[in-house]
């Protein structure tokens, strides 16, 4: 099965990633248009002096219904103004999930690219639309094909199932044109556009989207057909994106796609070259005089070749923040993007391990602001570089340095290369540091950070957030037995932290047949234990677990109130901390006795342990809500 190219994919659940990591996920409703803006040109109708008021004022007003859809349905029936009104509020935002409903929402706004004449719009109103559809929805529309690829395939010939999935298939394409239609017709105001289905997609989705309104581009896990060449006539002579985040790649490969390169690539080369070349290289050429952010990851299992951009290189004057996720870059393009006016800079693992040796060594990122390595390279030579280079900026004000979670021994450089450099008074301005050693495995061991990295740490004195880590990143397993007293005198002196996060830590089992790595698996129960979870009667009871075991929320209950404990003896030696991580409970701080005392009092900020893996990512590294 093809499924890049077949419905039936789209019906499978993706991973769901780790459990728990919720916290910082607040969804921000997008601000409504202003009425005159989505009146396109038209005055307003009404005389009511409400609706006479300034557009501003008005779209204040409505803001705060964003949450009472029926006084928005009510609002909508007054007349034309108000329905324009309302619909600034209820299509701000067009999320299509591939419900029934939102394929009628679809159908409606393609109508309104042929109204003759042109009325009022809902595609006026939008400023974000996602296309992101989900299994259950897709099931739902397409239960025959559901019955006969997964559920009830025995009742049903290939002759019947091949007829399915073409039909299937061919209804979705259609969809996906429906969907492209209005946007350069009638969605004149559409700000950011972001595609999520696994559906390989084709060069009309391309023409009908460079000729939109479009600012913000964001495509996850996609494929096309083809190579295409991103230019006159698929695209317009130039596509002003602000921001661009493309996870995409090739569905299938063609022959004659290096024939097709384009003027000045030499196709006689003997340096092999992705297939995908000619697509991204015509597609920056495009937007690259006003892109300002760019996130670029393509996954490509069949080719390992570089992607390169031929013999004409492309100007990125505005790029501020630059993000290299799983590439193959030549050299050439890695350094046309080193060449750009950088503020913020994240290197995947597989891009520092290719090019990290070739970091400027020169000062050419005096300007750099944030510089992101997640994962070290096991090359020394590599690591020392990219010491060097951290060294490069005036104002360094954020770094986030990681070691591989297995990184041990010969292969571990965090301590060798980057903790020495620390100590340099170019990282007088630093404000954020995020450092992870390795050292992790599978056998149960625990870990500890070296005292003389945390002297280091602790010197740091303009530091406002710091977030420290050891051993592996992911699984059941923790390794990090943390030394609180030691690390609490190591970090006194950081009198302007207001953020502390401790990840992956663990703590003592009462039993000396359980390793320390357990801690969170095991859940173990003990006098102790019992004795902890009384304390602290006055918070409100965390949420039960999904057995309702009344031991494992008696251990919850403890495990928390110890969280407390720490968080306030850390509030003791650091006055400004406001929030801290420990024991993958997020809390704050506030004030004691309404403020009367200095005397700082730990307030659990979830009902559950949560890992806040996406928080810290947001926070001390460079990603983003939406990624």
């Amino acid at each position: 099965m093809d499924l890049n190219h077949d419905v039936s994919g789209l019906m499978m659940e993706m991973p769901a990633g780790i459990k728990g990591d919720t916290f910082g996920r607040e969804h921000h409703p997008r601000r409504p248009l202003l009425l005159d803006t989505v009146m396109e040109g038209r005055e307003r109708a009404s005389r009511s002096r409400l609706l006479q008021l300034p557009a501003e004022i008005l779209a204040d007003v409505v803001g705060l219904l964003t949450d009472d859809k029926a006084a928005l349905a009510s609002l909508a029936l007054v007349n034309s103004d108000c329905r324009q009104l309302a619909r600034s509020v209820q299509f701000a935002e067009i999320h299509f999930d591939y419900s029934r409903h939102k394929q009628e929402l679809m159908l409606e706004l393609a109508r309104e690219a042929f109204n003759s004449p042109r009325k009022l719009s809902i595609g006026a109103c939008v400023r974000r639309f996602t296309f992101a559809s989900e299994p259950k929805h897709v099931i739902d529309v397409h239960m025959d094909l559901y019955d006969a690829m997964w559920r009830d395939s025995y009742k049903y010939s290939n002759e019947q199932r091949e007829g399915l999935r073409k039909e299937t298939n061919d209804f979705y394409r259609k969809l996906v044109r429906l969907t492209v239609l209005p946007i350069p017709v009638t969605m004149a105001n559409l700000e950011v556009f972001v595609w999520e289905d696994r559906f390989s997609l084709d060069e009309s989705f391309f023409r009908g989207l460079s000729r939109s309104s479009i600012r913000h581009l964001k495509m996850r896990n996609v494929f096309i057909d083809d190579a295409w060449l991103m230019e006159e006539p698929l695209t317009p002579k130039t596509w002003p994106l602000c921001s661009l985040d493309v996870d995409i790649s090739l569905a299938f490969r063609s022959k004659d796609v290096v024939d097709s390169y384009g003027d000045g690539q030499d196709v006689q080369t003997t340096e092999p070259i992705n297939p995908i070349s000619p697509f991204f290289r015509t597609l920056f050429q495009l937007c690259a005089p006003t892109l300002e952010s760019l996130k670029w990851t393509t996954v490509d299992i069949l080719s390992k070749d570089n992607i390169s951009f031929g013999r004409n290189p492309i100007s990125f004057p505005r790029l501020r923040r630059l993000k290299l996720g799983s590439l193959h870059l030549d050299a050439t393009v890695f350094a046309l993007f080193m060449s750009a006016p950088l503020r913020h800079l994240e290197l995947s693992p597989m891009v520092s391990t290719q090019h990290g040796g070739s970091l400027s060594a020169d000062g050419t990122v005096r300007d750099l602001s944030s510089f992101v390595v997640d994962d070290l390279p096991v090359e020394k030579k590599t690591c020392m570089r990219i010491a060097k280079f951290i060294l490069q900026p005036d104002r360094l004000q954020k770094l986030f340095v990681h070691e591989r979670h297995d990184a041990y021994d010969e292969n571990a450089h965090l301590d060798r290369c980057i903790i020495p450099v620390l100590t340099h008074d170019k990282f007088s301005h630093l404000r954020s540091l995020s450092l992870a050693w390795g050292g992790g495995s599978i056998p149960a061991h625990e870990l500890e950070i070296p005292v003389t990295a945390l002297a280091a740490v602790g010197a740091l004195v303009s530091l406002e957030q710091l977030s420290l880590g050891c051993g592996l990143r992911n699984g059941w397993r923790t390794q990090w037995l943390v030394n609180h007293p030691q690390l609490r005198a190591s970090l006194q002196g950081l009198h302007r932290l207001k953020k502390l996060a401790l990840v992956r830590d663990t703590y003592p089992i009462p039993s000396p047949d359980f390793d320390a790595v357990a801690y969170y698996a095991r859940r173990m129960v003990m006098a102790e234990e019992r004795a902890d979870a009384e304390g602290r009667m006055e918070l409100e009871p965390d949420e039960p677990g999904r057995n309702n075991n009344p031991e494992v929320e008696i251990w919850e209950r403890a495990h928390r109130n110890r969280m407390l404990d720490h968080a306030e003896a850390y509030a003791a030696v650091l006055p400004t901390l406001e929030w801290i991580l420990c024991g993958q409970r997020p809390m704050a701080l506030e004030r004691d006795d309404g403020g009367r005392t200095d005397r700082l009092k730990a307030v659990p900020l979830t009902k559950c342990r949560d890992d806040c893996d996406r928080f810290l990512k947001e926070t001390f590294g460079l990603a983003t809500q939406g990624d």
